[in-house]
């Protein structure tokens, strides 16, 4: 038998088979008489113990066991463990070991380790702990108690291994970091930052231009404007890889069918997809997990299938969100996916972490042809959530209030008023710089924030109200509910940097009546504001490519 681990006394059991657990039978005639184990009953109480116990003498040899001490030892009845040697139970070359702790725990207390092996073939391990004792008639033999702690060593073990798996995790994300970090600046030097330089050196021509009377400055003008709307939508673009804003405003299903567009036009692969459009919300961690996990998916079917199709489900069955992935391609080998040795933070790990985080789990399964990637998330947390997220939301009795309640402001002749919510004071500042010269048109107020824009415009009444998208603590959309069931009926015009397909149909729903990209302020935004307050609709002519660029 080998050594697991040397204690105090360095012991090196053997192991043996364990047997079923025996009756206790009674102390075995053969019991040393000069050990006083007390009163029957105290017998009893010994061999009823779930702890192995067992005395022996000086040189190893076992004058009592109980029942429990002759399973975990040896798999063996007690009679058959009384009067048997230590040493039968310990290899050879671990005899001088035994005998060492045998003489320290004669004198002191010692302790060790050793593994047995069940009738199943499982590893249990014993804890034994030596202590000396004296005999009535004065002999000096040895308490053992042994004590099985398998469940403890393996836990210890399962820790050891988190926490190396937790060191390997770390480590591999903060290089995929930096390796992300390091792409972003190269595009940001090698493109963006050009175009910049260019625009500038454009503005420095401008300027020097401007000084001599008779040229052409409309021209440079334009030029200049038109890099800048380029570095614009490159940034704009580079944002939305690094988090789509459709996830926070919208959900995973029209993040997803955006992400998808712009896959199919980038790489050629069509994608069919059935996500139903009813997908409730869930929590914007889990939305974003499951979105992360549905882009690697697709990203391995680009880069390893040499599929030119694909197909994609979401859907809630029961309790759980399901996700599957399916392709037409050479398929994906089993022994890489379930390997061990996969670098954690990246591909099929990366996919795991993510949806183990939610109690989820990530299953392969291979076609022919093809591979069927199904992630599953419990709902159960989540279902509640989502019930107090709805319960703070303008119920649809409460909407309904807009068709009931008469707009006061409608009529009303003169000056509009008009409410900017936006969370950046650059935006802010913009939109007066257009408005400015606007007579009929009045600036009545500005909101830093979703919940600052429902309080303003609960507070001022505007006749409309320019509003960005996202905006910390409640998104555009959210605010347009919530103003809607505080019974005001102001026009509602989105101001975005986000341009993408199906965003006109998602206004409408949410009962705005036009939008306009930032990006072409300039030309559109005075001509949506007059649009809305004449009772039309609005929506920038250039958001459908622009959109399917950003994807």
């Amino acid at each position: 038998m080998h050594m697991r681990k040397a204690l105090s006394a360095g012991i090196a059991p053997k192991e043996a088979h364990q047997s079923r657990r025996n009756t206790p039978a009674d102390l075995p005639a053969r019991l040393n008489g000069s050990v006083d184990l007390g009163a029957p009953n105290f017998r009893s109480l010994l061999d009823s113990l779930e702890v192995g116990v067992a005395v022996a003498d000086r040189a190893g040899k076992i004058l009592y066991a109980n029942p429990r001490f002759a399973e975990l030892l040896a798999g063996s009845p007690c009679e058959q463990v009384s009067g048997v040697e230590l040493q039968d139970f310990v290899l050879s070359t671990s005899w001088g070991q035994l005998a060492n702790a045998l003489s320290e725990g004669a004198l002191a207390h010692t302790q060790g380790e050793m593994t047995v092996l069940g009738n199943s073939g499982a590893r249990r391990m014993v804890h034994l702990s030596f202590t000396p004792h004296d005999s009535v008639d004065g002999t000096r033999t040895i308490r053992i108690v042994a004590t099985e702690v398998t469940e403890l060593v393996e836990a210890n073990r399962a820790l050891r291994r988190s926490e190396a798996s937790l060191h390997t995790m770390s480590a591999r994300l903060l290089q995929v970091q930096d390796e992300e970090r390091r792409r972003m600046a190269r595009d940001l030097h090698d493109v963006t930052g050009q175009e910049l330089a260019v625009c500038v050196m454009a503005l420095d021509n401008l300027k020097t231009m401007a000084e001599r009377p008779g040229l052409d400055l409309k021209s440079a003008i334009c030029q200049s404007a038109d890099l800048l709307r380029k570095v614009d939508a490159e940034i704009r673009t580079l944002s939305y890889l690094l988090h789509p804003p459709l996830l926070d405003e919208m959900g995973l299903a029209s993040a997803l069918l955006w992400f998808i567009d712009g896959f199919s036009k980038r790489t050629g692969i069509e994608v069919k997809t059935d996500i139903p459009e009813s997908l409730p919300r869930f929590a914007i961690e889990l939305e974003t997990a499951l979105f992360r996990v549905i882009q690697e998916a697709l990203t391995n079917v680009f880069r390893h299938s040499g599929s030119h199709r694909a197909w994609i489900r979401v859907s809630v069955i029961g309790s759980q969100l399901q996700a599957t992935v399916e392709d037409e391609g050479k398929g994906v080998d089993q022994r890489k996916v379930g390997s061990k040795s996969n670098k954690p933070g990246v591909g099929i790990q990366s996919m795991r972490d993510r949806l183990r985080s939610f109690g989820g789990t990530l299953e392969f399964r291979a076609l022919r042809p093809g591979t069927k990637v199904t992630a599953t998330i419990p709902l159960k947390e989540e279902e509640e959530e989502q019930e107090q997220a709805l319960a703070s939301e303008p119920s649809a009795q409460e909407l309904n209030l807009e068709a009931a309640v008469r707009d006061v402001h409608a009529e009303r002749a003169g000056t509009k008023r008009i409410l900017i919510a936006d969370d950046h004071e650059v935006a802010r500042q913009g939109l007066r710089v257009l408005l400015r010269d606007q007579t009929d048109l009045e600036i009545c107020g500005e909101a830093k924030d979703g919940l600052d824009a429902v309080e303003k415009a609960r507070e001022l009444k505007p006749d409309l109200v320019i509003m960005d998208l996202t905006m910390p603590h409640m998104n555009g959309f959210s605010v347009v509910k919530h103003i809607r069931a505080a019974g005001l009926n102001p026009k509602v015009l989105i101001y975005t940097t986000h341009s993408y397909r199906e965003l006109e149909r998602v206004a409408q729903a949410a009962g705005c009546h036009g939008f306009v990209v930032k990006s072409n302020a300039s030309q559109d935004l005075i001509r949506g504001v007059r649009t809305l307050l004449t009772g039309g609709t609005f929506y920038s002519p250039e958001s459908t490519e622009q959109g399917a660029a950003a994807g």
